[in-house]
């Protein structure tokens, strides 16, 4: 069950926030020097390693860990090559599973920081600090795929996809969200900063002691939420996929965040509810209608006309590149856009025939950091790519008018007539529902966890009334109350 809303109704403070969820018992230590010490003789590298590491300081032996310093005859016991063979390999395994030295799960992959249910309140604190200087947010998520497409009578083709939107959006659950800071000129924070330049406040609770050393800032924060795949719904092409790009779902079931503290956290955090803040995505529509989930807490509104009004008080002001570059292909065709060099112009005819994020990103050079089809490398590339476009497409200037509007989300048709069957353009690429990162999903029926076929789903009835039925979800439905796994 979602908790009440009135949970966020808290204060815009971040103390509020730690009074709110209780201490995590995690240490948030990973990366940071040692404390200074007297150089007692069990301190060193080795000793502090991991407790499998084979050092004879650790137990104040002047003559290590070998016979003589155990006081023994021979290589026996701890001694004997067998054993310090097992330390070794216990030592390799844990580098391996990527523990670090306090077995803490945040790591960093480049400036892409990991952040798990142990560290959801620091990073999120250094979020709330960063994002008055860094206002403009590239975003991207990971889902499970499509398990259900409607069937009824809609509107039109803008009615039918957010209906498909909002069935999936509403059975399904968010795996990955990655965010990445930039300043209007599209600059990102530095690597490294001193604590009092980059603004964050070093008594911030639960957060690293920073103290006037100098601060090793992530660009990216790629959140990583609970999910199981013995018992969540997904479509089992969505999930393979992302268990090849390198997606821990063992870590997501164990360490995954719950995405109502996320929301909770993220309703008073700065990024959201503020026209002054930017967010950019690529054919974002189920990017904001899963975020949009995470803020309401209930399944999505049946209308498309009141999802949109609920999206954009959340997410004022956005920026769709997919959105950008139609409408630059258009303004060119016509005369009216001209992009800085030959080049850019070329980019444009790429995109009509390649219209994904990895094909702009390659058209313009820009080298991707970390795995693709990964939340966090997928809106860092997405940030690159947008300032580069503004930059070459529209001469450094793109027009507030373009505000709001979301490739995957289309315009609402008020006064068309209902359409009593799927829309012929169901099989068409153009328009068929995306799954990660913009891809379009167009395959025939989509299977679930047990890889058998799931039916077409007959969404119920809108509200309003006469319009066909609503999508499952919430109150009921063929799939409404599905739990995989479960007797």
């Amino acid at each position: 069950m979602p908790p009440p809303l009135q949970r966020f109704g808290a204060p815009n403070s971040l103390a509020s926030h730690y009074q709110q969820y209780s201490t995590h018992s995690q240490s948030h230590t990973a990366g940071l020097p040692p404390p200074s010490l007297s150089n007692p003789p069990f301190m060193n590298a080795n000793s502090m390693s991991n407790p499998f590491a084979v050092n004879g300081n650790a137990l104040s032996l002047s003559t290590g860990f070998g016979a003589a310093g155990l006081n023994m005859p021979g290589g026996t016991g701890l001694a004997s090559q067998a054993a310090q063979m097992s330390f070794a390999g216990a030592n390799i395994q844990q580098s391996h599973n990527g523990m670090g030295e306090s077995g803490s799960r945040t790591s960093n992959k480049g400036r892409i920081r990991e952040v798990w249910k142990g560290n959801l309140h620091e990073e999120m604190a250094i979020l709330r600090q960063l994002v008055d200087k860094y206002p403009y947010i590239a975003m991207d998520t990971e889902f499970p795929g499509l398990v259900a497409r409607p069937m009824g009578a809609f509107r039109g083709k803008s009615d039918y996809h957010y209906q498909c939107l909002r069935c999936n959006v509403d059975l399904l659950k968010i795996i990955q969200l990655g965010i990445t800071l930039f300043s209007e000129e599209g600059e990102a924070p530095p690597a490294t900063s001193q604590s009092s330049d980059s603004g964050i406040e070093v008594n911030i609770p639960n957060s690293r002691k920073y103290g006037n050393g100098p601060v090793q800032l992530p660009c990216t924060w790629q959140f990583n939420f609970k999910f199981s795949s013995k018992e969540d719904m997904y479509s089992e092409v969505s999930i393979e996929a992302l268990r090849q790009a390198g997606v821990d779902f063992q870590s997501l079931d164990r360490e995954g965040i719950d995405p109502f503290d996320f929301g909770a956290l993220l309703i008073s955090s700065g990024l959201v509810c503020d026209e002054e803040v930017r967010w950019i995505s690529f054919h974002g529509g189920y990017d904001f209608g899963y975020l949009t989930k995470l803020l309401i807490c209930k399944p999505l509104p049946d209308d498309e006309v009141e999802f949109d009004m609920l999206m954009k008080k959340f997410f004022p002001s956005i920026y769709d590149i997919k959105y950008l570059m139609k409408h630059a292909i258009k303004q060119h065709t016509m005369g009216q856009l001209t992009p800085l060099d030959s080049g850019s112009a070329e980019v444009l005819a790429k995109f009509e025939q390649k219209s994904g994020l990895e094909n702009i990103a390659e058209t313009f050079k820009i080298k991707r950091q970390g795995a693709a089809h990964q939340a966090g490398s997928d809106c860092l590339l997405t940030g690159k790519v947008f300032f580069k476009m503004k930059e070459k497409i529209f001469n450094g200037e793109i027009s507030d008018d373009h505000l709001g509007k979301v490739w995957g989300l289309g315009f609402p048709e008020h006064n068309a007539p209902p359409q009593h069957n799927t829309p012929q353009h169901y099989h068409q690429q153009e328009n068929s529902t995306p799954n990660q990162n913009g891809n379009s999903f167009s395959n025939g029926t989509p299977s679930t966890p047990n890889s058998t076929n799931v039916n077409l789903v007959t969404t119920p009835a809108h509200n309003n009334g006469g319009i066909g039925p609503l999508t499952p979800g919430g109150g009921g439905g063929v799939f409404g109350s599905f739990q995989f796994g479960k007797q």
